[in-house]
């Protein structure tokens, strides 16, 4: 455990632009697009028809624009505007930067550590590196440009951190932030994206409203199974239709995690053509969409 926090410190410098990512970083993002996007096919996920269809479009968050509820004769459609935001860089994004720096695979299925380092219990609710800190502050720019009556944040620590980070300009007014189980990163076996308890994240972050979260425990995370692709769709699927759609807020900021964002915007969201929308999310990245939801 020594010899780990030792390598984690020297690896943790800011790249030269930090403001942005390395070439590294985007072709990682690049890559890892195909392969799952592939995997959500093959486990049939990508075309599930569901009561209620969401679909995104990019929003011009330079422009004017409000969204309206659309009423016809045929149907309704309800439109919210959502700034979807990546945590930043994760102690665990650092590992695996360093595992493929070192072309060291990883099995994610695996419960040895000596396979799967995410496993490894000294990361469980893996926080921000100081890379990740400030790349959240290097967020503050674009994200006080933006005006989200409400802020949801997965209630793990980094998603939290860069929210607060991130988001800094909308903090000790009237907007709400809300923590939600259902944007959480994938469930199960990782212990990176296990919850701590309850009564110790409330303590850090007192600003946040944990009411949403029903348990001191992780009730959600099972030690050695991983939540499917179907399943974490469907979870995803729930929290937009069911929460999302029916809050009274018109535009808000959802900060939560690359595996759940990308598997929301391919699988369970139409972003139509648009590749931009469907990529995978960069550490920190915030993409503006206007969400129309019709049934």
């Amino acid at each position: 455990v020594i010899a780990f926090s030792v390598v984690v410190m020297q690896s943790s410098g800011l790249s030269p632009n930090v403001a942005g990512w390395k070439q590294s970083e985007r072709n990682f993002a690049k890559s890892i697009t195909s392969r799952v996007r592939a995997r959500l096919d093959e486990a049939g996920v990508l075309d599930v028809e569901r009561p209620i269809k969401i679909k995104a479009g990019r929003l011009d968050t330079n422009a004017e624009q409000h969204p309206i509820d659309d009423t016809t004769s045929d149907s309704k459609a309800i439109t919210k505007i959502v700034h979807f935001q990546r945590h930043a860089q994760g102690y665990h994004n650092l590992i695996g930067e360093m595992h493929r720096e070192n072309s060291m695979d990883i099995d994610f299925d695996s419960t040895d550590p000596s396979k799967n380092p995410f496993v490894r219990p000294e990361i469980v609710d893996s926080p921000l590196t100081e890379t990740g800190r400030q790349q959240s502050l290097a967020r503050q720019e674009q994200a006080s440009l933006l005006n989200p009556e409400v802020i949801i944040v997965s209630p793990l620590c980094r998603t939290i951190q860069t929210a607060l980070l991130s988001f800094t300009n909308h903090q000790g007014g009237q907007i709400p932030w809300i923590a939600h189980e259902g944007c959480r990163e994938e469930l199960g076996l990782l212990i990176c994206n296990k919850r701590r308890n309850l009564s110790q994240t409330k303590a850090e972050f007192p600003q946040i409203d944990f009411g949403l979260v029903a348990s001191e425990e992780d009730s959600l995370f099972h030690p050695t199974k991983r939540e499917s692709h179907m399943e974490k769709s469907e979870r995803a699927y729930k929290f937009l239709t069911d929460f999302v759609r029916t809050r009274p807020e018109k535009e808000m900021a959802v900060v939560s995690h690359s595996a759940y964002l990308f598997n929301m915007c391919n699988a369970v969201i139409d972003c139509g053509d648009d590749e931009e929308l469907k990529s995978w999310f960069l550490t920190s990245e915030i993409r503006s969409m206007r969400l129309t939801f019709e049934f």
